[in-house]
């Protein structure tokens, strides 16, 4: 059995530097079609894909994001958790599925059909030597996303993907993870605080040294010491009102 899938997977690392090179439609499209075949909850295919070439469309969203690679990239993906075509259906059945698509069950489904749409699309794009960084920059402003991309109700923008080629001058690089033993657990849950405590300072300390030598010692924070800064501070404390404008996550 060859190990190219898992080989390829281990070398994944955000790229934020690309080369000013656009992304064929040949190649787009390609990218879609197997971000299309993921596995889908119930065949629903609660997820629509926007394509943005467009230098203001992409200037726009930039100041959103407050990220230079959303505008500098090969090309720009938006994911969009999608019940619109949904609610279509909807009003031409005998049936009721508005209950099921604006509970917290539907944002759950099409949030993970999304997610497993979008890693087929960013494995695929390695595969074709791109690179990618994911958006999650996106969500600052929801509502001006929405217009900006004239986004329907029911239609929910969940992160963008930059593609494109590295810059020759991009030096990223894998970041270790969480080690196999702190993340698998058979049969039950390892709930051990005194197990799992001793693996998160091995961790951080794997991690504290990491960020050492890739910057000369100007970086030494731990895992933990990221988890708290970022978990700590109270970032888009609008996200459930903004759900609810667009339909969504109202049972």
């Amino acid at each position: 059995m060859s190990d190219y899938v898992y080989d390829l997977m281990k070398k994944h690392h955000s790229v934020r530097q690309f080369k000013d090179k656009a992304l064929s439609d040949e190649t787009v499209q390609k990218l879609v079609e197997a971000g299309q075949s993921a596995s889908t909850s119930s065949y629903l295919q609660t997820y629509s894909i926007i394509g943005v070439d467009d230098p203001e469309i992409k200037k726009q969203l930039k100041e959103v994001s407050g990220q230079p690679y959303v505008v500098d990239n090969g090309y720009l993906f938006v994911f969009v958790l999608d019940y619109y075509r949904h609610n279509l259906i909807n009003e031409n059945v005998d049936f009721d599925m508005q209950t099921s698509f604006e509970s917290a069950e539907g944002l759950l489904v099409g949030a993970i059909d999304v997610a497993l749409v979008s890693e087929n699309v960013a494995l695929a794009a390695e595969d074709m030597s791109y690179g990618i960084v994911y958006l999650g920059s996106l969500r600052n402003d929801v509502a001006r996303v929405k217009e900006i991309l004239d986004l329907p109700e029911y239609a929910f923008p969940l992160f963008g993907m930059a593609v494109g080629e590295p810059a020759d001058d991009e030096n990223g690089a894998p970041k270790p993870r969480l080690p196999f033993e702190h993340v698998f657990h058979k049969n039950v849950y390892n709930s051990n605080a005194k197990e799992q405590r001793e693996a998160i300072q091995k961790y951080d300390e794997e991690i504290s040294e990491y960020y050492k030598e890739r910057t000369n010692g100007k970086r030494q924070e731990t895992w933990s010491q990221q988890v708290a800064g970022f978990l700590s501070g109270k970032t888009r404390l609008d996200m459930l009102e903004e759900l609810n404008k667009s339909g969504l996550m109202k049972k």
